[in-house]
This record gives C-alpha cells, structure tokens and sequence, in this order.
C-alpha cells in the first residue's frame, strides 16, 4: 500500500496529501484529520473531518471521496455526519480525482467559498446592527 503523508501524518489518499499542499502554498488556515464532537449525534463517536478550513470569519468543512465512497454504508455515514455539522458550518465535497487533476483549483473554489460566508457574516451583522439602531 502506498504511503500518503503530509507533515509526517499518515492520510488517506494522494488527494488528500495534494489538497493538503495546496492549501499550505497558498496561506491558507486549515486542519486535517480533525477528531470533531459534534451536537445531536451519537455522544460515544467522535467523527473524522478530512480538512477543516479556517477563515476569517469563517469555517469550512471539506472532504475529499474516493472510491470507498461509494459503498452505501460509508455514504450514508457521511451524509448522517454532513446532516449534523450543516447546522455549525458547512461541508464542501471534491471527488479524488478533481483534486488530484488541479489541486489549486480547487484551493481557488474552497477561497472564493470562504469569502462568500465573510460577506454573509459581514451583511447578518450590518442588518443587526441596523435593527439594534446603531
């Protein structure tokens, strides 16, 4: 079996590790392999998170499906696990082979996403603060 490793941890794939360079080149805030306790799900299972990206104002999840994927037991995993975290922040999904074929565009879609939820954040709060009068 081939190794796959970015900073010395072990990884699932090769998209993994690309994703992981990519996202390390262009400056970008981000864990992987996260241990997540998530609210509403099974209180004994902490669910793996592939890379938790960080911004400003901002979280992303983003998971990157390889073939095992497509078993319906691990799908349905995900989607249970993709149900719970959509009402702490939101989940984008590449497949292996978009990330092994331009990893910076990819880089490129999960920044132009982050930005999109600062200027969410930045509207919800001006109209708070309208409705507060200030």
């Amino acid at each position: 079996m081939p190794e796959h490793r970015f900073r010395g941890v072990d990884l699932n794939s090769e998209g993994h590790v690309r994703l992981c360079e990519a996202l390390a080149a262009a400056d970008v805030l981000f864990c992987f392999e996260v241990r997540t306790c998530i609210p509403g799900g099974d209180p004994t299972i902490c669910r793996r998170l592939d890379l938790l990206v960080i911004g400003p104002h901002s979280l992303l999840n983003v998971e990157v499906d390889g073939a095992r994927h497509n078993r319906t037991k691990k799908r349905e995993c995900d989607y249970e696990r993709d149900r719970l975290l959509s009402r702490h922040m939101r989940t984008l999904r590449f497949t292996h082979e978009a990330v092994l074929a331009s990893p910076e565009q990819v880089v490129d879609c999960i920044q132009r996403e982050l930005e999109q939820d600062a200027r969410s954040l930045t509207l919800q709060l001006s109209r708070l603060k309208d409705t507060q009068g200030g």
